[in-house]
């Protein structure tokens, strides 16, 4: 009779886990299309945005070659901001912005770039949603170094952008 009793206590308890295994599941792991975000201690993280490097060159996989989802890119002022999904969620991922170091001559000129991404071997399955910007400066003084002009407009094709190619302009 005790035995019979430890059994369904213990199934019961084992039931109890995977329901709640199930729905912490749910919460973490929301798909590209689904819009929930999840609010941790009071902030939203639409709210944060993340700093990435900007490499100009030839990087080769140098920065990493794993797999993400360019949601949104625009630019502002001297910024790229982006918003990028993947899978993941146990390991810090990191985004670079790799530029030619060569401008495709145009009227105005164009400059091929891709965002490069680091897993780092993340083995998890939750997808994040998170914002990064990279400072354009660096594309900014190259410009000005080849062209001997303090203002200029570049046209930014960057990679699987949703909009195609950005427009990037400076002026003094």
């Amino acid at each position: 009779m005790q035995l019979k009793i430890a059994v369904i206590y213990a199934l019961s308890l084992f039931t109890l886990f995977a329901i709640g295994c199930q729905q912490l599941n749910d919460q973490m792991k929301t798909g590209p299309d689904d819009g929930r975000s999840v609010i941790v201690d009071g902030v939203d993280p639409d709210e944060i945005v993340y700093t990435g490097t900007v490499f100009i060159g030839d990087a080769g996989d140098k920065f990493g070659t794993d797999e993400y989802v360019l949601n949104s890119a625009t630019i502002t002022d001297d910024t790229l901001n982006v918003s990028v999904s993947y899978s993941g969620g146990c390991r810090e991922h990191q985004f670079t912005l790799v530029a030619s170091d060569t401008f495709l001559e145009s009227f105005p000129v164009q400059l091929h770039a891709f965002i490069a991404h680091n897993a780092n071997g993340d083995p998890c399955e939750a997808y994040p949603t998170e914002n990064y910007r990279f400072d354009l400066t660096p594309i900014k003084t190259m410009y000005q170094e080849a062209y001997r002009q303090e203002a200029g407009t570049i046209i930014l094709q960057l990679k699987n952008a949703p909009d195609g190619e950005l427009v990037y302009e400076f002026t003094m």
